[in-house]
């Protein structure tokens, strides 16, 4: 009988179809993260293994070639996982695209309008009896959406409400037409038209600390950055710099380049970012979704009916 590592869950129809095909569900309470050897042992002589997290690197994926048939992403991002060391091990890697694209555009409108209209900082002053504070607002601001896939998409639903400019600028741009409401630009048009910013690229090669002191200098003076992505993409001292000078008015950061964000971290002292610790998709709701995507794909990984969304479809040359 083939085993599927994964976190608990609650989904009876699945898991009836897990057992019909042969597939033990074991229960996993917490990752062992604090070295190769450790992650290793823990998944090893299992058959597919759906995590967020997870030393998912070339030697990992060595040791387990052989064993391990499917390593599933709970979510969207890769960039914790080396695919082409999965590839060379005869291993798929597949994730659950757009089942947290609602959740995740939901909490950057959320940052957006909290760091215009200086939710934390009032509720501070409200504590401490101070009555009165003054903040900016949507209305008339133009937003830009750097990267434009599915996430970008529904942030521009959430907010195409509000008397707002919308641009967007992605290497694969829209067929024409489908996005109206939504004006497709350079990266340049993007930085100096945008009084508000949000980062929706992948990280790879080509994008990681792309945010840098050069991009930030390009962003219109007094404008705000939204990170829901990946902290990689911004080099966070140069925010911080950008941020202390006044170059950029604010910040509402979901991501960052190490997590948990250090408590030496200088983006803590800084009164006009919000912080939220990875969380953008972090509802039931989501969970749910990303949950069925995954076991979904390990049953059609299995059936071979269905698309089990893998990444890496030339992994089966090393089988």
């Amino acid at each position: 009988m083939e085993k599927l590592l994964c976190s608990r869950f609650d989904d009876p129809d699945r898991l009836e179809q897990l057992k019909a095909l042969g597939i033990e569900v074991v229960h996993l309470e917490r990752l062992h993260m604090e070295n190769d050897k450790a992650f290793i042992e823990q998944v090893r002589d299992h058959d597919y293994v759906i995590s967020g997290p997870g030393r998912w690197n070339a030697t990992v994926f060595g040791a387990l070639k052989g064993s391990l048939k499917m390593a599933v992403k709970f979510g969207v991002g890769v960039d914790n996982f080396d695919i082409p060391a999965a590839t060379r091990a005869g291993i798929a890697v597949s994730n659950a695209p757009g089942s947290n694209s609602e959740a995740v555009a939901e909490h950057t409108v959320a940052l957006m309008l909290a760091i215009l209209r200086r939710i934390e900082q009032a509720s501070v002053q409200v504590r401490k009896g101070v009555w009165q504070i003054r903040c900016d607002t949507m209305v008339e601001k133009t937003v830009g959406l750097y990267g434009f896939g599915q996430i970008a998409r529904k942030v521009a639903q959430f907010i195409s409400g509000f008397p707002v400019t919308l641009l967007a600028h992605d290497v694969v741009a829209p067929e024409a037409g489908q996005f109206p409401q939504v004006q497709q630009v350079s990266l340049d048009e993007l930085l100096t038209r945008s009084d508000i910013i949000s980062l929706h690229v992948p990280l790879n090669d080509d994008t990681r600390g792309q945010v840098n002191a050069d991009f930030l200098t390009r962003m219109k003076k007094g404008a705000y950055l939204v990170n829901t992505a990946r902290g990689g993409l911004v080099n966070e001292p140069d925010l911080v710099v950008a941020l202390q000078s006044g170059q950029l008015a604010g910040a509402g950061l979901d991501t960052f380049s190490s997590e948990p964000l250090p408590s030496s971290s200088p983006l803590l002292q800084l009164e006009n970012v919000i912080l939220t610790p990875h969380c953008a998709s972090n509802t039931a709701q989501a969970y749910r979704k990303i949950l069925a995507c995954c076991l979904d794909n390990v049953i059609a990984f299995k059936t071979g009916q269905g698309d089990a969304h893998i990444l890496n479809p030339e992994y089966k040359e090393n089988v």
